[in-house]
């Protein structure tokens, strides 16, 4: 380790705690124009944040913490102080042989979208005897460029966990394309609806669909008011990235 210890310094932890304080404001003023629905829960986007600044963030109260790479997941795993208990998170592309820095290792994979994942993610969670919890990136804006499945075809993914014993797709995530924050809330309304009509729908192994990962620093009330129950923030909480 070399840019941090396991007891962070004071004004590190005072200044991203006030940044915590004002995103947890906003989340609460979002859940009340919502009215009743599902506990929303934080997770810091820590990507090429320094580890003392993730450290940090855990003492000022932060224990979701999410990233985009494998190698640096698999770096800041092996460095991250042993006597603090966090969750992460892997939010980013999936390589099938970077599977080993996260299955195991993370709460949640929130990117997965192709049944050869799914088979994979289960082996090698069969291996070390775990039950490996992940979600299915939808691509709603039909985006060339952006991973994700195809509303259509996530039926057909929900099937492949029938014979992925120590794999369960626990919910759906979405990256919206870009645009005006009303033009955000269409793709945040529909992912809500399509989750609600298959969460209605015919019981299938494997499968609980209890969460709904979307929103991030520009546009996570919105996700809130939507039914959100995963926000990703990131430069909201840690500020400018290295």
């Amino acid at each position: 380790m070399t840019d941090h210890t396991a007891t962070p310094k004071p004004e590190l932890v005072e200044q991203i705690g006030a940044n915590l304080q004002r995103v947890r404001a906003r989340m609460a003023a979002a859940i009340e124009r919502r009215g009743p629905g599902p506990e929303v829960r934080l997770i810091g986007v820590s990507k090429r944040q320094a580890l003392a600044k993730i450290v940090a963030a855990h003492a000022a109260g932060l224990r979701d913490f999410g990233e985009n790479y494998a190698q640096e997941l698999r770096d800041k795993l092996r460095d991250w102080p042993p006597e603090r208990d966090a969750r992460w998170h892997y939010i980013g592309a999936i390589q099938s042989n970077k599977l080993k820095y996260m299955v195991g290792k993370t709460a949640l994979i929130h990117t997965v979208d192709r049944p050869e994942l799914i088979d994979a993610i289960s082996r090698r969670a069969a291996n070390g005897g775990w039950v490996q919890e992940f979600l299915i990136e939808v691509n709603l804006g039909g985006e060339d460029q952006k991973a994700g499945v195809a509303p259509s075809d996530v039926p057909a993914l929900l099937d492949a966990c029938a014979t992925a014993e120590h794999a369960r797709c626990v919910g759906l995530m979405i990256i919206p394309p870009p645009g005006e924050p009303e033009h955000t809330r269409r793709f945040f309304r529909e992912l809500r609806e399509l989750h609600e009509r298959l969460r209605d729908g015919p019981e299938r192994p494997g499968v609980d669909l209890r969460e709904l990962s979307m929103g991030m620093s520009a546009d996570f009330e919105l996700a809130i008011e939507e039914g959100a129950t995963l926000i990703r923030v990131g430069t909201a909480i840690f500020g400018a990235r290295a």
